[in-house]
């Protein structure tokens, strides 16, 4: 059992070998509500599509999966630009709500992952260890606004809350030349207000960027109905870039090229 805001993750290196890490639960209102629904999942296998444990590079074949299962007529393509990525994350958008209902639907959220692997070289960086449980999280998800206990910066093997949106952030609209157009910029960018039980444990620090005076310049045309939109006052390189923390490490491993195994609360 949990002793003093205590629990152990157990990871596996590149050499298969167990690595035991010690945790301290954070002290916020975020922190404990995320704990409380951890213990209804830690003996449920965590989701290898949420915690990004396959291969999205070919997403082709993915795309050519998902149009069979959704039984829809799929478009031929060559080349992969924003363009064409924007216009499958549309087609993801408007077969979410029907798909998401079926049994054995875990190729629509693979199709999701694939697309935003392919939008930014970010994505493709490995810095966090993901873990999630997908719709395994059933009823847990629930509406809560989190931006307010984003940190400054994030810190190696402290664990936080991922941004886990139906959406966009403002600045990957922006990049992903999304269209300049009020409606669809508060359909699509969302702040982060859904509360999901996963989680990720990062690998190295991590430092907030500033954002772009072109990109400032260009969120001034929008930023007021927006938060007016979601109702909430603010949106920075913080919200952008950071996270809330979960727990604080209390060992120094070195977790990269490691894989989550399990809990032990």
């Amino acid at each position: 059992m949990m002793k003093n805001n205590s629990f152990k993750l157990i990871f596996k290196n590149s050499n298969n070998q167990e690595v035991d890490c010690d945790y301290r639960l954070h002290d916020s209102i975020l922190a404990d509500k995320w704990f409380k629904k951890i213990k209804h999942l830690k003996n449920i296998q965590h989701d290898h599509i949420e915690s990004k444990l396959l291969d999205y590079k070919n997403l082709k074949d993915i795309y050519q999966e998902f149009c069979k299962f959704a039984e829809i007529p799929p478009i031929d393509f060559q080349n992969i630009d924003q363009k064409l990525l924007n216009h499958l994350h549309k087609i993801y958008e408007q077969s979410h709500g029907n798909l998401s209902k079926k049994e054995n639907n875990s190729i629509l959220y693979k199709f999701h992952h694939s697309i935003h692997y392919h939008e930014s070289e970010n994505n493709k960086k490995i810095n966090k260890i993901n873990v999630g449980w997908g719709v395994k999280e059933g009823p847990l998800t629930e509406h809560f606004y989190c931006n307010q206990y984003y940190e400054s910066q994030i810190i190696k093997n402290n664990i936080y809350l991922p941004w886990a949106e139906l959406g966009k952030t403002p600045l990957a609209y922006w990049k992903n030349a999304e269209p300049n157009n009020q409606s669809r910029f508060n359909e699509l960018a969302k702040p982060h207000i859904t509360f999901r039980t996963k989680f990720f444990v990062a690998t190295k620090n991590i430092e907030p960027t500033t954002l772009s005076n072109n990109f400032l310049d260009w969120f001034n045309n929008y930023k007021n109905l927006w938060f007016e939109h979601y109702k909430i006052n603010r949106w920075d390189h913080i919200d952008e870039h950071s996270a809330p923390l979960l727990a604080i490490a209390n060992h120094k491993e070195d977790l990269t090229d490691c894989k989550f195994v399990r809990f032990e609360l």
